[in-house]
């Protein structure tokens, strides 16, 4: 094989590396994307906080409604005791009817305070309801994009396969140092190993050959580098 013929298989290998850098990069990135949505986690999170405040909300009402219903029984037995009569002594008498009055402010107080509460759960059962219908709709969106993701993901794994192939079909009619001296500036030229010769200058640089070097990457019978980028040189006849 000459080198003209060397350096157009590295390049024609060059470009089978290259899609399949492309295909890999897109392929992790589904990967990640298919760890999780963020806007999921996020409404997840926030359902949660909902859920939570919710209970807390609830918990607070059943409390009020507790201390209402305290009071309620407190206020009743002072009531019968106040008006069946059998509290005689006028002193008692008026100690318990400021004991009713007391609890009936009380009880007032406790209902305004009841309704209130009321309000706040019914205001969080609605936040939680809400957050709930946003949660269901991303999860079902979720799951339709996976479903996608996944299919092109399968999708790029056969095309990653076929190039796979292609690309090694082609690797072992190279001599291995020629494959290696590849590699080796694939990994520390930005993945262009290769640089086509167009216009009689460097693609990848676009430094200009003198016609001595251009009439080298023709005829020479070693693979020949551009002066200024290193990249090995293939002329297109």
């Amino acid at each position: 094989m000459s080198a003209t013929q060397v350096a157009a298989a590295l390049f024609r290998l060059q470009q089978l590396d290259l899609e399949l850098d492309r295909l890999k990069a897109e392929q992790q990135a589904i990967s990640n994307s298919l760890q999780g949505s963020a806007r999921l986690q996020k409404l997840r999170s926030e359902y949660h906080t909902a859920q939570q405040q919710l209970q807390a909300g609830l918990q607070t009402q059943k409390e009020a409604e507790w201390t209402l219903e305290d009071l309620n029984r407190r206020l009743k037995a002072q009531e019968q005791r106040l008006y069946s009569g059998t509290v005689v002594n006028a002193k008692e008498l008026q100690s318990l009817q400021q004991e009713v009055q007391r609890l009936r402010a009380q009880q007032s107080r406790q209902e305004d305070i009841v309704l209130e509460v009321i309000d706040a759960t019914e205001a969080l059962q609605e936040m939680e309801k809400r957050k709930l219908e946003a949660l269901k709709q991303e999860e079902e969106a979720w799951q339709q994009e996976s479903a996608t993701l996944l299919t092109r993901h399968s999708s790029l794994e056969t095309q990653r396969q076929e190039l796979q192939a292609r690309r090694d079909q082609l690797a072992g009619g190279i001599a291995e140092d020629l494959l290696a001296r590849y590699e080796k500036m694939r990994r520390t030229k930005q993945g262009r190993a290769v640089s086509k010769v167009e216009q009689s200058s460097c693609q990848w640089c676009r430094v200009i050959l003198s016609p001595s070097e251009l009439q080298h990457v023709r005829i020479s019978a070693e693979l020949q580098t551009c002066t200024n980028c290193g990249r090995i040189l293939y002329y297109d006849r």
